[in-house]
């Protein structure tokens, strides 16, 4: 996922996803109630422009973990 705010169809082609229902359930909202993804407009999770990004401790944990991956 990108650092830049996303809709989540936009997160869910980026991952190659292709069920939106499975995408939603099993793992768009559990990365927004564990913190790892926030919302642009957080006060109206229902606005038509709403968009998402990882929060600056998901991107810590994806540069610690990618640096991992490469050794």
């Amino acid at each position: 996922m990108s650092e830049d705010y996303m809709t989540m169809n936009e997160i869910m082609s980026n991952m190659g996803f292709k069920h939106c229902t499975s995408f939603r359930e099993n793992y768009f909202l559990p990365a927004l109630e564990n913190g790892a993804i926030k919302p642009l407009y957080p006060e109206q999770p229902n606005h038509p422009k709403q968009k998402y990004r990882l929060t600056e401790s998901a991107i810590a944990w994806k540069k610690n973990n990618s640096a991992h991956s490469k050794e």
